[in-house]
């Protein structure tokens, strides 16, 4: 077996613990995470589970450099105890020596509250889960903003629900409008994935939304302005949220104190129809230039308002609040072939064709598919080009801007029903791949071909199951790496290598990982259940496709290898039961041969004359037997003369004589005789008193007595 060994060069590496990987916020933060980390040099390493689980299992303890404790600090302390920073993401502080990011549930619950009594609202209820830090404090903060305006805050039923998933909550929530019917006008969901299963539950129920209860949510994920209707919702930025993690992390690695102890990343109201009172924003507001910061002018150049437009579409993708690190970020570059196009179009020059405009919206609807603020993004540019027009030299510039904007609406829309073909396609591809996969894992191909021949149905570019070894290496616990697939790089030499666990993965699944890709990072997965621990999966390039905005199947999907490791454990135990049951068979045959033959036992006593010695009550099948070995050894012998010793037969009773009689016969019909030995005085009294008659078996007192009939009397 390959050994693998520490490399001269560790690779510096960002740890990442959390107990959540399956919703499209954690996905975006992931995103940001790890285009933050790469920015500074480093990779993002991702460990599914609490900082207790990553340090009881012991991976990657020498791969990372510092940890990002998502959602939960559960051992974060104990998993610190070697000196490593650490960066708190949307959890509890630990004392003052972990930073931490998280968003700013307080004013936005606030604002929420405000905008819900501006329309009249006064019995508003709080649904969030009761075990999420993030949903307690905006819990905190729904009592804080009721109260500051003199409202109950009887319907905070932050206890009531303990997950935050749209079943669970559409069945909880009907729950309570079953037994309470309409028991408020307006629902505030701790995020939008609750607000749209409190919509379905409503609905079900036969309430209208707004019109009798009003719900809005938090966190303004890709459903939410496509549900019906479009959700109202505190629009957070998981993303920036992810990067200002990395970067307090990595400036703790560079020696850099935090500004402040908690970093909080503010959200954005966006209002739709589901909280009624006439609410709708057709587009965010642009920033004002002076609040934006100096972001460069785009490439191309060619004046103020150029680059004023380019920072201004950028603004708009990134939301109106600046990153907490001072730095907004220029996150759609693809926004200079827009603004030199409309530069040319006023100026007379060739402008960018339709296919080069619908690849830089393609770009920035990566970035936000927000109808609001694609729409916003075409006014900005009508705006700008309006006000160009104005000091327009050329008498025939309107009618060229005129064409161009009309080429930049018909672009933006194209690039719109790309992304959403590319979403539909998504899911076909997700429903066909979790029928083949839940097929293929439940199924013993899964063993018998490979293990892994379930991602070619998934985007996933890399996977890899790596095993605990036997016996633990000279530094403790290691994993074998069993199997690999990679949709780009061969790495099949990886298979058999063993890995000191606290330097897993090794670098070259990492780089496998394709990290200057948008999902170029690891996520571990454990491959255990309460009782049993087997290893690790190994997963790279996760958030694409079907995978952007859900990432469920990714749970779903490890929870039916888990169980196909069960399944493949029990099947071994059984055949190794069963082997066990049949080897114990064969020694229980064995040994019921040897007793048979103890019990009946033929000797040869002179030519022509066989033994059976009987001892013992002679039963249905104990008569059986001794008619088998009667049988059996004349034949085997050729004898003529069978001598059944008897004395060791307590009594003869009519089933008893009925065997010895049916014994005769049958050896008869093979030429040889039978006669009793052994018969006593008490046997024969028996014998006569039951009127059992012994026809043509001959009867001897002894052994003796028959031996010597035997050698007087020719056979």
């Amino acid at each position: 077996m390959k050994t693998g060994h520490a490399e001269h060069l560790t690779p510096k590496v960002v740890g990442v613990t959390s107990v959540f990987i399956d919703n499209s916020f954690n996905a975006m933060a992931f995103a940001g995470m790890h285009r933050a980390a790469r920015e500074r040099g480093y990779e993002l390493l991702l460990c599914y589970g609490p900082p207790r689980s990553a340090l009881a299992r012991g991976l990657a303890l020498r791969r990372v450099a510092g940890w990002i404790a998502m959602y939960t600090i559960d051992g974060l302390e104990d998993l610190l105890a070697d000196g490593k920073p650490a960066v708190i993401f949307c959890a509890p502080a630990l004392g003052t020596r972990c930073p931490v990011v998280r968003a700013e549930n307080h004013g936005s619950i606030h604002r929420m509250i405000e905008h819900l009594t501006s329309i009249g609202h006064r019995r508003i209820a709080y649904i969030g889960k009761s075990t999420s830090d993030d949903f307690i404090e905006r819990s905190t903060a729904f009592n804080r903003a009721m109260s500051a305006r003199g409202l109950a805050t009887d319907l905070n039923l932050l206890s009531s629900f303990g997950e935050c998933t749209i079943r669970y909550t559409e069945r909880r929530f009907r729950k309570l409008l079953d037994r309470d019917g309409k028991f408020c006008t307006a629902v505030v969901a701790g995020n939008d994935e609750m607000a749209i299963g409190a919509i379905n539950a409503i609905r079900e129920a036969g309430y209208r939304v707004p019109e009798d209860i009003a719900v809005v949510g938090f966190d303004d994920i890709s459903a939410a302005q496509h549900c019906d209707p479009p959700l109202t919702t505190m629009r957070q930025n998981p993303e920036l949220l992810g990067r200002t993690a990395v970067e307090r992390l990595i400036d703790l690695l560079d020696g850099i104190p935090p500004p402040e102890a908690v970093t909080r990343v503010p959200a954005e109201l966006v209002l739709r129809r589901s909280c009624g009172g006439g609410a709708w924003q057709a587009g965010p507001t642009p920033p004002a230039l002076g609040a934006l910061g100096a972001l460069g002018a785009p490439g191309g150049g060619g004046g103020d308002w150029q680059r004023d437009l380019h920072r201004q579409l950028n603004a708009l993708i990134e939301g109106p609040a600046l990153s907490p690190l001072g730095e907004p970020a220029l996150v759609w570059p693809e926004a200079e072939v827009v603004v030199r196009g409309l530069g040319a179009a006023l100026t007379g020059v060739d402008a960018p064709d339709l296919a080069t405009l619908e690849r830089a919206f393609d770009a920035a609807i990566t970035h936000s598919d927000r109808v609001e603020v694609l729409l916003a993004m075409l006014e900005q540019i009508e705006e700008t080009a309006a006000r160009q027009l104005a000091s327009a030299p050329a008498q025939d510039a309107a009618l060229r801007v005129k064409a161009f904007v009309g080429r930049v609406r018909l672009a933006q829309q194209r690039a719109i029903l790309r992304w959403e073909r590319r979403g539909v396609r998504g899911l076909e591809r997700l429903v066909r791949a979790n029928m083949d996969i839940s097929s293929l894992l439940t199924s013993k191909q899964v063993w018998t071909d490979e293990p892994l021949e379930w991602l070619r149905n998934t985007s996933v570019r890399l996977g890899c199951i790596a095993l605990w070894a036997n016996e633990p290496g000279p530094g403790g616990p290691e994993l074998v790496i069993r199997n690999v697939h990679s949709s780009a790089a061969d790495i099949t030499a990886l298979v058999g290598r063993r890995v000191p666990a606290d330097q897993f993965p090794p670098a070259e699944l990492l780089a496998a990982a394709s990290p200057e890709e948008p999902s170029g990072y690891l996520l571990l997965v454990p491959l255990a259940n309460e009782r049993h621990d087997w290893g690790t999966l190994a997963l790279g390039g996760l958030h694409t496709e079907s995978f952007a905005d859900n990432l469920q199947p990714l749970a779903m999907w490890s929870s039916l290898l888990i169980a196909a490791f069960e399944r493949h454990e029990m099947e071994n135990a059984l055949h190794a039961e069963r082997d066990m049951l049949a080897a114990a068979y064969e020694r229980e045959r064995a040994l019921a041969s040897t007793v048979r033959e103890l019990g009946c036992p033929v000797i040869p006593l002179l030519p022509g004359v066989l033994l059976i010695s009987l001892i013992g009550a002679i039963d249905a099948a104990r008569a059986q037997q001794i008619l088998e070995a009667v049988l059996s050894g004349v034949a085997r012998e050729g004898a003529r003369w069978v001598l059944l010793d008897v004395t060791g037969v307590p009594h003869v009773d009519a089933d008893t004589a009925a065997s010895l009689v049916q014994t005769a016969q049958a050896t008869r019909l093979l030429g040889a005789r039978v006669s009793l030995v052994g018969v006593g005085s008490r046997m024969a009294q028996g014998m006569v008193d039951l009127g059992i008659e012994l026809s043509g078996i001959s009867i001897f007192q002894s052994l003796e007595t028959a031996v010597r009939q035997l050698t007087r009397s020719p056979r």
